[in-house]
């Protein structure tokens, strides 16, 4: 289906920009012969019709060509992020770990001896090209995404054919991107939902996406014809610390921020310094966009817009749509996406029910139909006998100290009782004037708390806080 995509282009407009990693761009045309060349290497050792191939490759350009050479070939693809994933995967008919002779990974061997797993190094130096049309013919296979920030870790979701060109259509009419478009992805893993939904949409249109692997993400900004980017809001806080001359303003740019909130300092430094087109997005991994909202209003912060084409709702315990007001638990619809996690029943039946997906949100509406996060389900916190959300009360402490993160939980003492902790990420502790004002307003009635200062909080490479390493 992808591979499709890429081939076709590569006849109707063969010197169009499909890709660009760390500056060194890649034709449609020679896109789909490097993905031709794979495929002969693979069909002449019979990597064809069925299972799993494990990916051990970093460099995004040669992972793409693997991948998609053996998915055209009938064989499910997943990647690992560092030898340990070998080890203890759990996925069923795994057929061998593929690996690239240019690749680096100490101990990769030894974990595939320990897993019983094939190990293949490739190399496509003078192999002969076979195309879509040559050779043994199978059903396209898909590609397995591997989610840990929204149900917990190590979970998989299959980017499955039968439903992958609808499910990246919704996609992309929601983000405005078509043939003519050029998408800076910079650099999300290709397990993730972004790194992977932003450069298979892209192809499926025609248009180019621009990848970095070396850190100078401000080349990818001054691209010329640059039209829309996504970024996490650590990386546009690092952007922001650069001197002013370091990007150039793009009025044409929609910029996308997705796995955390921004600060409104940022949003108009942001404004200011590289685009008026400011949008937050949520989703996940497993799911279709939930909201995208743009950020114009003081209110945009927090209030968010549903996603056009997904059917959001918040439900009680009992899965009926609460009322204006009352918190729930947030669901979005499944429609031409993923309904089950891989090998996992018991997470399958707690996230994927009647035809949709539970992110592990709690929200609230409003009135005129926008929503605001309350925290997750899991993270709710009782204070002598109070439950309480912290994620509310993280966003107020986040915006009146003006740090990029903080985190709030609870747990016992030595002598039993409940204690509040607050972990602000900030280089330096805050003046205690500001901090004291802060935490009196925010935690009224709260006994006791300790403040802790971290100068980064641990987060995910999607940028969203992770909270049980933050207790750790």
């Amino acid at each position: 289906m992808l591979t499709q995509r890429i081939f076709h282009w590569a006849d109707q407009t063969p010197d169009r920009l499909a890709v660009d990693l760390d500056g060194r761009g890649w034709s449609y045309a020679a896109f789909a012969r490097h993905i031709a060349i794979a495929r002969g290497w693979f069909a002449d050792r019979g990597w064809i019709g069925g299972g799993i191939a494990v990916l051990a490759i970093r460099k995004l350009i040669d992972f793409w060509v693997l991948s998609l050479a053996l998915r055209s070939l009938g064989v499910t693809t997943f990647a690992a992020t560092e030898p340990a994933v070998v080890a203890r995967l759990s996925l069923p008919d795994v057929r061998g770990v593929v690996t690239s002779p240019a690749e680096d990974w100490p101990g990769l061997e030894a974990a595939c001896a320990e897993a019983g797993l094939t190990l293949a190094a490739v190399s496509l130096q003078g192999g002969r090209p076979l195309d879509l049309g040559a050779g043994p013919r199978h059903a396209f296979a898909g590609h397995i995404l591997e989610t840990s920030g929204t149900t917990g870790e190590f979970k998989q979701v299959l980017m499955d054919p039968a439903f992958e060109a609808a499910f990246l259509a919704r996609r992309l009419a929601v983000n405005g991107i078509d043939r003519g478009s050029v998408v800076a992805a910079f650099s999300f893993p290709v397990g993730s939902g972004v790194g992977y939904k932003s450069p298979a949409g892209a192809w499926t249109v025609g248009a180019s996406i621009l990848l970095r692997q070396d850190g100078r993400f401000t080349e990818s900004l001054a691209h010329p014809g640059l039209t829309h980017a996504t970024m996490t809001p650590l990386l546009l806080a690092t952007l922001l610390a650069l001197p002013g001359d370091a990007f150039p303003f793009n009025p044409d740019l929609v910029l996308s921020v997705t796995g955390g909130a921004l600060t409104r300092p940022q949003i108009d430094a942001t404004k200011a310094r590289l685009s008026p087109h400011l949008v937050s997005g949520l989703g996940a991994t497993e799911s279709h966009f939930i909201a995208r909202t743009r950020l114009d209003t003081p209110d945009d912060q927090r209030w968010h817009v549903p996603a056009p084409g997904s059917v959001v709702q918040i439900v009680d315990d009992d899965d009926r749509p609460v009322p204006v007001g009352q918190t729930g638990r947030l669901r979005v619809d499944t429609t031409d996406g993923p309904t089950r996690y891989l090998n996992d029943e018991d997470a399958t039946r707690q996230f994927f029910k009647d035809g949709f997906f539970y992110s592990g949100d709690l929200a609230v509406w409003r009135e005129d139909g926008r929503f605001a996060l309350q925290g997750r389900v899991t993270d709710v916190i009782n204070i002598e006998g109070r439950k309480v959300s912290p994620a509310p009360i993280e966003e107020r402490l986040r915006e009146a100290l003006g740090v990029s993160g903080v985190c709030l939980f609870s747990r016992q003492d030595d002598a039993g009782e409940e204690e509040v902790h607050v972990v602000i990420e900030s280089p330096a502790p805050l003046p205690m004037d500001a901090l004291t004002a802060a935490l009196k307003r925010e935690l009224q009635g709260f006994p006791r708390a300790r403040v802790r200062y971290v100068a980064a909080l641990p987060r995910n490479a999607m940028g969203k806080m992770v909270r049980r390493a933050v207790r750790a």
